[in-house]
């Protein structure tokens, strides 16, 4: 036998990873649908910008306030329970965004979503790690996250398609799309109550041999972890490496939701004169650079085991071509940075997850991995607005993306200041002490 057991890696991939990368993808554009309703649903409905854009507001604010009690009910409930019950509420929300009449419906509705998809990401995050061996666990996370911009690559044109479509009961197109992308997902919360099990040993798809391989591997992370004592909430909240985890997390879904939410309209200044389409496909190339990034970046980090350098590189690229960018104009220059832009933010993200899970080892675990990705949620209640209001200040985009990527710079130097705590440790993915 090989280091690795033969095949395994491939096949959790694709029957652990693959399927929870698909959750992923309907869950993405359940919450981003309502950008490109927007336009036909404000004046049907009566919202205002300002109205509009708290419900925005209102769906990440609970999404913040929520990511810990879908951790403690995850951990009491056990994943397949948790995570059934989870999709159904958040199709049963996204379809009932059809029925919307008034600002008030809109915020009531927006907020409940938020509540609903509150512990996907970090119960994903958690499940994978009690699968996967911390040498298989960067790639796993960054295949699971892949499917986020490559449902805003799809999701753009197919809620525009669905809206343009004639339906069988008159509604107005955006609530023919509303319902219509709600209902694949309640056949997904089905599906994932038969499909996962809350444990390894349960897994049909497992060969006895397998079973054996993975629970050694994964007891000897265990007894790492419990070598060096993490296993109290205050070593948790107490220690400064979580805290620059989450600081770190935190400027990279700044910059990232901040490109998610106003991309297109940097684009449209970047190449004024283009169709919508065009629009969308142009806007799709960094999206391309961070799917590409995110599994190139993983995948080697996981072959060399190396973490910090891998995503504070990575954030350090993704900040200096933001920052270049905003000195490029309306030029193709300016659309290449952006690419490589998309990249290293892609590679930041897709490599992260691997220093926190390793960190955050034993029964607190879950708390630990919900607070860090708490942080990336703040990151999306300030990164769209505070772009926006840099934006109405000065009249144009340049000091917006200057700002963001000045924020992916300073990722890159907390991640030198964590390395410094404990570099031969950190790099080399033994425990903190």
């Amino acid at each position: 036998m090989s280091a690795d057991y033969p095949g395994l890696r491939s096949k959790m991939t694709w029957r652990l990873i693959v399927p929870l990368a698909a959750l992923s993808f309907l869950n993405s554009i359940d919450r981003v649908n309502v950008s490109y309703a927007a336009v036909r649903m404000m004046p049907d409905v009566g919202l205002t910008p300002l109205t509009y854009g708290f419900g925005i507001s209102s769906f990440f604010i609970a999404y913040l306030i929520f990511q810990y009690p879908h951790a403690a009910l995850l951990g009491k409930f056990g994943a397949r329970r948790w995570l059934s019950s989870s999709v159904f509420a958040w199709g049963v929300i996204g379809s009932g965004m059809a029925f919307i009449n008034d600002a008030t419906t809109f915020y009531v509705m927006r907020f409940l979503l938020g509540v609903a998809e509150a512990g996907l990401a970090p119960g994903m995050t958690y499940y994978i790690s009690q699968w996967m061996p911390r040498k298989f666990r960067a790639l796993g996370v960054a295949v699971a996250l892949a499917s986020v911009p490559l449902s805003m690559v799809v999701g753009g044109p197919l809620s525009g398609w669905l809206m343009d479509q004639a339906n069988p009961i008159g509604m107005s197109g955006w609530r023919w799309m509303f319902l219509l992308q709600g209902l694949p997902i309640l056949i997904a919360a089905f599906v994932a109550y038969v499909y996962f099990v809350d444990r390894m040993e349960q897994a049909r798809w497992l060969t006895p041999g397998e079973k054996e391989w993975l629970a050694a591997e994964l007891a000897k992370d265990r007894s790492a972890s419990d070598s060096v004592g993490v296993a109290r909430i205050s070593d948790v909240a107490g220690n400064p490496r979580v805290w620059l985890c989450a600081l770190v997390w935190l400027c990279i879904m700044t910059g990232a939701y901040g490109m998610v939410f106003w991309l297109p309209q940097v684009i449209s200044q970047i190449a004024p004169g283009h169709s919508n389409l065009e629009i969308g496909i142009i806007s799709a190339l960094p999206q391309a650079g961070v799917m590409i990034g995110m599994l190139v970046n993983a995948w080697h980090s996981d072959q060399t085991q190396e973490r910090v350098w891998h995503v504070g590189l990575a954030a350090l690229l993704a900040g200096v071509c933001l920052s270049l960018a905003s000195f490029a104009g309306a030029s193709m220059l300016a659309l290449l940075f952006l690419i490589g832009m998309g990249f290293g933010l892609g590679a930041s993200q897709g490599a992260f997850w691997a220093i926190p899970t390793t960190l955050l080892q034993g029964r607190f675990a879950l708390a630990g991995i919900a607070l860090i990705n708490m942080s990336g949620t703040l990151g999306g209640v300030v990164g769209p607005a505070l772009t926006g209001a840099v934006r109405n200040r000065t009249g144009s985009f340049a000091a917006s993306i200057l700002m963001l990527g000045l924020l992916l710079i300073a990722a890159f130097g907390l991640l030198m200041a964590l390395r410094a705590l404990r570099p031969a440790k950190i790099l080399r993915e033994e425990q903190f002490t």
